[in-house]
This record gives C-alpha cells, sequence and structure tokens, in this order.
C-alpha cells in the first residue's frame, strides 16, 4: 500500500481486458490502421504503444474512439504509479473481488484515496470512465489537488469551487486536459482509447519537470510522519515556495518557485489502542533554487531556531514606539546580537486590517526573559515584558504591556455610575482584593491594588437601574504587571449563557 516515487522506472502498465490482446511492439511503433499519425493523439499512441504502456488488437486495430472502463484504468494507474497490489486492505466493493483480474489494482488505489466506488457499495468496474471521474482519480494519483488556487476555467458545466473545479483546474493549468470545446469540459462524457493515450503522455511529460524529495516514516523509525512548513510564503503572501504532500507511508516536498522556508518532520507510532506517541522531530531548511530554467531543491536537515517575534503598534501603546532599550529582567543590558528592532512589514496583508500609525517587530534570538523600554521623541515611554521561550527549533513569545491602572470614561459607559459591585477570581479563587474602582462624573477608573495573575468581574450600576459588566485579567510577566478589560452588557451575559 506504498506510493513510491510517480512515473520513475520503466512503466510496464498494459490495457487489458479478454478482449485486448498485446501487438507486438515493432508492430505498434509502425502504426495502427485505425489511427491517424497525423493527429495529435495518433503520436500519443504510437509513442505509448512503442513502449509497451498501451495496446492494442491482433488485427492490428487501436479502437482509438472506444470507451474506456473504470477497472483498465484502475490497472493501468495503479501500474503506472507502481503501487503495490498484493499488500491491500480490501475496499469490499460489492462489484470487485479478490479473484478478480483488476482487484489488486482497484483496491491499491482505494487505499491510497485515489480511487473511490458509488453510494450502492459498488465500483462499476466495467463502467466506462467519464471525464470527471478520470480528473478526480489523475489529479489525487499525482498529488495536483490545491484549494488555495481560484483558477479561471472557460468551462460552462463547471461550477467554480465544486469538487469538480478542484479536480479539472489542475489538470487544465499544467495543460494535461482540454475540454470537448472551447467552453465545454464534458464532465459525463466518456473517455475514449485515444483521449487517454493523450492524459497519460501530458501528465508524464508534467511529471519529468517536476522536482520533489520523499521522506519515509521509516526514516525517524516510526510508521507515521507528518510535516508542517513555515516561513514559505513569497512576498505576494500568496505563493509558497514549495508544497508538502502526505502520503500514505510519507511526506513529498516538491519545488514550486525559487525561495526558502522550513518544514517540522514528525515521526510518530499509534498502537492497535490508538495510543499517539511521538518518536522524533525533525526540522529542515528547504533552499530551492533555479538553474537554466530549471528547478533545484534542497532540503537540509538543521538545528538552527527560528526566532521568536514581538509584535509592537502604535495603536496599542498610544504612541509610536521609535526607540527601545532592551535589558534582561534582572536589569542587565541586552547586545544587539540577541535582538532586531525594526518596522514591521505587512506585505500581504489586507490594507483595511493593518493598525495605523508606527508598528514594529522585535525579532528575540535567544530564549529568556526580558524588558523593553518603548519611546519616542516627545517623552513619552513604556515597559513590555517579555519572554521567550523555545522548544529546540522555534521560539515563541508572550508579553506584558506595563498598565495598572485603567480609565473608562461614562461616554464608553453609556450611563452614570452609582455604585459598583467588584466580584474577585485569582487562580487559587480565593478573596485577596486584586483591584480597586474609583467613579467620578467622567468615568471610572480601574487600579492595580494586588499582586499576581488575576481574572475580575465588576458590576457597574447606573442611578435608573442599569447594569454594565466589565471583565478584566492581570497578570505578571519578567516583574511586568499588566491590566487588560473588556465591557459586557446584561444581553452579552444572557446570552452567553
Amino acid at each position: 500500500m506504498k506510493r513510491n516515487s510517480l512515473f520513475h522506472g520503466a512503466m510496464v502498465a498494459a490495457l487489458a481486458t479478454s478482449a485486448i490482446v498485446v501487438v507486438p511492439t515493432a508492430q505498434a511503433a509502425e502504426g495502427f490502421s485505425d489511427v491517424d499519425m497525423s493527429k495529435e493523439y495518433g503520436a500519443a499512441v504510437k509513442d505509448l504503444a512503442g513502449r509497451g504502456i498501451i495496446n492494442g488488437y491482433a488485427d492490428g486495430t487501436f479502437k482509438p474512439f472506444a470507451d474506456v472502463t473504470r477497472g483498465q484504468v484502475a490497472k493501468i494507474l495503479a501500474n503506472l504509479l507502481n503501487l503495490d497490489t498484493q499488500k491491500v486492505v480490501d475496499p469490499k466493493f460489492t462489484d470487485v473481488h479478490q479473484s478478480d483480474e483488476y482487484y489488486g489494482a482497484i483496491a491499491a488505489l482505494a487505499n491510497e484515496g485515489i480511487a473511490s466506488g458509488f453510494a450502492d457499495g459498488s465500483f462499476a468496474i466495467n463502467q466506462a470512465i467519464t471525464r470527471e471521474q478520470l480528473a478526480t482519480m489523475l489529479t489525487a494519483a499525482y498529488q495536483l489537488e490545491n484549494d488555495t488556487n481560484d483558477w479561471t476555467l472557460p468551462f460552462t458545466d463547471i461550477v467554480k469551487y465544486s469538487d469538480a473545479y478542484y479536480a479539472v483546474g489542475p489538470l487544465f493549468e499544467q495543460n494535461i486536459t482540454k475540454g470537448i470545446t472551447a467552453t465545454t469540459f464534458g464532465l459525463k462524457e466518456t473517455v475514449k482509447r485515444s483521449q487517454l493515450a493523450l492524459f497519460i503522455q501530458r501528465i508524464e511529460a508534467m511529471q519529468a519537470n517536476r522536482v520533489m524529495q520523499k521522506f519515509s516514516a521509516r526514516d525517524l523509525g516510526a510508521n507515521q510522519l507528518d510535516a508542517y512548513s513555515y516561513d514559505n510564503v513569497a512576498t505576494d503572501g500568496e505563493q509558497e515556495f514549495f508544497k508538502i504532500h502526505h502520503t500514505t507511508n510519507g511526506i513529498t516536498v516538491e519545488a514550486l518557485r525559487e525561495g526558502s522556508g522550513y518544514f517540522m518532520l514528525i515521526g510518530y507510532n499509534i498502537d492497535k489502542d490508538e495510543n499517539y506517541e511521538v518518536v522524533d522531530t525533525q526540522k529542515y531548511k528547504v533552499v530551492v533554487t533555479e538553474v537554466d530554467g530549471k528547478l533545484q531543491l534542497q532540503c537540509q536537515q538543521t538545528d538552527e531556531i527560528t526566532p521568536g517575534t514581538a509584535l509592537l503598534f502604535e495603536e496599542e501603546l498610544g504612541f509610536d514606539p521609535v526607540h527601545i532599550q532592551l535589558t534582561t529582567a534582572k536589569g542587565y543590558d541586552v547586545g544587539d546580537k540577541v535582538f532586531v528592532y525594526q518596522p514591521f512589514d505587512f506585505e500581504g496583508w489586507e490594507q483595511e486590517s493593518i493598525p495605523q500609525g508606527g508598528n514594529y517587530e522585535l525579532k528575540l534570538l535567544q530564549a529568556g526573559d526580558y524588558i523593553a523600554t518603548l519611546s519616542d521623541d516627545k517623552g513619552n515611554s513604556v515597559r513590555v515584558g517579555i519572554r521567550a521561550e523555545t522548544d529546540g527549533y522555534d521560539m515563541y513569545t508572550s508579553a506584558a504591556l506595563e498598565k495598572s491602572s485603567a480609565f473608562i470614561p461614562t461616554s464608553d459607559i453609556g450611563f452614570t455610575v452609582k455604585d459598583v459591585s467588584i466580584e474577585q477570581y485569582t487562580g487559587a479563587m480565593i478573596d485577596d482584593k486584586i483591584v480597586d474602582v474609583e467613579t467620578s462624573a467622567d468615568g471610572v477608573t480601574l487600579k492595580k491594588v494586588g499582586n499576581g495573575d488575576a481574572l475580575f468581574a465588576i458590576r457597574l450600576n447606573g442611578t435608573n437601574g442599569e447594569k454594565l459588566y466589565v471583565h478584566g485579567m492581570m497578570y505578571e510577566l519578567c516583574g511586568i504587571s499588566s491590566l487588560y478589560y473588556e465591557l459586557a452588557t446584561q444581553q452579552d451575559m444572557e446570552n452567553a449563557w
């Protein structure tokens, strides 16, 4: 049940049923009596027949316009993919039995998720395959699935974002398939032998230009393998430098365009009780280059740690933090080899989501507890506690903006506050006072009066029976205390339950 490298080695698939017999290679190379060799399909038939990939009939004909069955396609495709058709799990199609000629091929494709049956439990082994069904199988077989691309298809019979759209789109983009007319794909039309020859020839040409590297679970001493990539997006925010394809027993990394990024490889075992155990984790740096018009792929295992990033925005701080002084939590200065402070690049963000004002990123290259003092040229400053932690591969940061009080104006409250009721919750569920509240005609001021991490809830009562709730959090990081809150109406409270 393994999917080996695609189209590698000699391909010995045969379009064989009891009615289709092998034509000697020499005779096939000379041509079939019913094939027009001046046509595109004729050249494909001649080439593939000469290599023994498809066959003709004993009378010297090819029957280019005869239908191809789902069973025949399964046998050809399983051979082209070099699938193991012996060690398979029975997919239990009602019309496919283990003694059948096509059983191994159909089971292998079903095990890989390439082929599926119908609602009645059958595979329809002798039914002519449709163009939509073949497109679906080819897209899955050659790992062309991509639900992020937005193709422009000229076919009026394919609904955008439908299953057919995602099956035909990659094949059309790669010039593997065309329509039966300029504007019709012909989803329900059957596939002819000549058309299948064209599909195979075109997909071979595409495969020859793909640059891929395989990783198996066995490489990590595991029986399952997973992977995810990061820092793998071009400046347009959408185009990846490489793509990860998941297979039954491993993953394949495919080069897409020049650039570099990383991926994590996770090997794990699942026992009979479905217990999950991670065996090994490896980090790889991927570099894709183009030499003489052809992509080259290098996947190199690395122990470098990806820097952690803290984002610091003027909208949140209240001023433009153009300057930074970074120390350890104990007050020692930190050298510039440990951090980078620079304007944040919003390349690829939607314009309406970009915060106004000065926006910066602090990249930390070493784990630890830090205090960043941010300031501008107008006398404004604030401290931020930042903790950088690593799992051995990546750095993760958390931050606390120093804030010991918050003023909520009457305009935000919506009424004049008569009195308040304070409920306090800490991690230990104790009653130590965490915050105090001062009221005035202008609004309400929250003040930190306790230490440690805590949640709090305050009910503001109006002179006319109005109610508004203040839900807040206090936490301490690297010696810096921070206070945050949000407002909730009585209706919000009721709907929450």
